[in-house]
């Protein structure tokens, strides 16, 4: 059983790192406006004061991404936010920053998230370092743009 488990860790580490989009998604589109709904506190904002829409990110297809923006009256629209939630682990990041975004209310829908996928938790951590395009993801908690 030890082979068989080793051979499946090993399958779901080199399919994640060519091709996790293969893969069919964990989260649907509601929920992942929901986590960015949950992210917006962790950047300072209040979820009442946010409008949150779809936003086509091409460099990121595989992920679910949004705009959230604030109607200032005397300077008209501003878009304040674009975030991309990772569709297998409900990460959410600042796209442009490029940076994870998380919170406990976010770490808890992420667990609910993870048990209910069947992924096994030996590929967590490979499937947490998709990033989305031109975000690099360091062993270590720091993220950084690419260069």
């Amino acid at each position: 059983m030890g082979i068989l488990s080793s051979l499946i860790k090993a399958v779901l580490i080199l399919g994640f790192n060519f091709s996790a989009s293969a893969i069919e998604r964990t989260i649907d589109e509601e929920t992942a406006h929901r986590l960015v709904e949950l992210a917006l506190p962790a950047v300072g904002e209040a979820r009442s004061s946010i409008q949150i829409g779809p936003w086509r990110y091409y460099w990121a297809p595989e992920f679910y991404t949004f705009t959230a923006w604030r109607h200032n009256p005397a300077a008209g629209l501003v878009i304040t936010y674009y975030f991309a939630v990772n569709p297998w682990t409900g990460d959410v990041w600042d796209a442009m920053a490029c940076k994870r975004i998380t919170s406990p209310e976010i770490q808890k829908e992420q667990e609910v998230i993870w048990k209910r996928s069947g992924i096994p938790s030996e590929a967590r951590e490979t499937i947490r370092n998709k990033a989305p395009a031109d975000c690099a993801v360091d062993a270590g908690a720091h993220r950084e743009k690419r260069k």
